[in-house]
């Protein structure tokens, strides 16, 4: 709001703190969309309202399809996603002629007001030698008052018709908060379940090993890329570095037999190696989403990465203990997690369906301060009618805080967006 003030301090928000449509209070859920939604008149809402709520009518469908058949590690994002599609839906129906309503009432302003600002900027230049004399005063304040009036009466529409807006821009921010503060695939542990405290790493060497976690290391946490129906594991402490297993050709084939025919009962030891360096199936492992997995890499059929005991020096599978490749036993030792759970494919999926409306979300969930936008432009303009009958009392230069010319520029901006909007609110109705 700061760049459509004259008066207010232009260091921090005018607005109120509360933001109300229809008389109501109205925040976004505190567990779920902790950012307040953004001013409707700051950013660019009145832009981005028309292709959001189009976007999220053509994405609903795909976007059920995928949760219809995908379990969720983290369901914040599809219970955000749902209300919003359905916000949108409802608001096709019932809200696009009272939102055309409002964004007619900002290009209304911005085309009748500046001429009463160049008058305003006009009386206001002599004032910053001087102070202004009684009769300057009160031309400037007839001049605010007219424009205060205005504002106040575009507020109070905001506030009769924001019944048709609210539901929208109430989803649309807790979307928003949702999905600006959720990593689209987030590092994980691979623990050892059955081993407790003990997760995938590696050394200083590079090779893999046991690592204690009461111990932050972020080498303990890996990255999962999709690599067709296997993943890449990404070290998070250095991306370039992914977790390989050297392809040994003569040994590959052995594994191809499961016992008791096969011979091939330990492979190389898994170490990191740069990706640009690493041949493709060296760094691709086959998992599962589901606890207690095997953890192999995809040329070696009956092997899977296995924590080994360390008994040199001291025995246990502790902290350093080696990771090494051995035959598949189903003991405790060849039995990996992940902590948090690993997103799967179709989570990854559902993310990028959703984030072309999804990134929108806080911004035209400012449409929600709408009134309140107006009440403050309508407080600044009043903050400035008695601060110049103030400095004719007392004898002071009269100063804006703001610019006049920054001001129009700024109203130009919001009403051409504002013009936009309109345009495509009647375009479909």
């Amino acid at each position: 709001m700061r760049s459509l003030r004259l008066f207010a301090d232009r260091g921090g928000d005018f607005a109120r703190a509360r933001s109300v449509v229809a008389g109501a209070e109205v925040l976004p859920a505190p567990a779920l969309a902790p950012v307040e939604p953004l001013s409707a008149l700051e950013t660019e809402a009145w832009r981005l309202l028309c292709p959001m709520a189009a976007e999220g009518r053509r994405r609903a469908a795909p976007a059920q399809d995928i949760a219809r058949v995908t379990w969720f590690s983290d369901s914040s994002l599809l219970n955000a996603w749902t209300d919003f599609a359905a916000a949108a839906q409802a608001w096709e129906v019932e809200g696009r002629g009272k939102a055309r309503t409002l964004a007619e009432d900002i290009v209304s302003y911005a085309k009748d007001s500046p001429e009463l600002y160049r008058r305003l900027a006009a009386l206001m230049a002599p004032m910053k030698a001087r102070a202004p004399s009684l009769e300057e005063a009160k031309a400037c304040q007839a001049i605010l008052e007219t424009l205060g009036r205005a504002a106040e009466e575009r507020g109070r529409r905001a506030s009769a018709l924001g019944d048709a807006v609210a539901p929208l821009a109430k989803a649309a921010t807790r979307l928003g908060a949702v999905f600006a503060g959720r990593e689209r695939n987030p590092p994980v542990r691979i623990v050892l379940p059955h081993l407790p405290g003990l997760c995938l790493a590696y050394d200083d060497h590079g090779e893999a090993c046991a690592s204690d976690m009461a111990i932050f290391d972020k080498r303990q946490f890996w990255t999962l890329e999709p690599s067709g129906e296997a993943y890449a594991l990404v070290s998070a402490a250095d991306p370039s570095l992914v977790l390989i297993v050297d392809q040994d050709e003569e040994l590959i084939p052995l594994t191809r037999n499961p016992p008791p025919f096969t011979f091939a009962d330990r492979g190389p030891r898994p170490r990191v190696a740069r990706r640009e360096a690493t041949p493709l199936e060296a760094a691709r492992f086959l998992v599962s989403v589901s606890p207690d997995l095997y953890l192999q890499n995809v040329s070696y059929q009956t092997l899977a990465l296995e924590c080994q005991w360390r008994n040199e020096g001291e025995g246990g599978w502790r902290h350093g203990a080696p990771v090494v490749t051995r035959l598949k036993r189903g003991g405790a030792t060849q039995r990996w997690a992940f902590e948090p759970p690993l997103r799967s494919r179709q989570e990854l999926i559902f993310h990028d369906v959703v984030a072309p409306a999804a990134i929108h979300g806080l911004e035209v969930g400012g449409l929600i301060r709408l009134a309140d936008d107006w009440s403050a432009i309508a407080d600044d303009l009043r903050a400035g009618a008695a601060q110049v009958q103030a400095c004719a009392e007392r004898g002071q230069p009269f100063v804006a805080s703001g610019s006049v010319v920054d001001v129009l520029d700024s109203w130009r901006r919001v009403a051409g967006e504002a013009r936009n909007a309109s345009t495509d609110l009647a375009d479909e109705d």
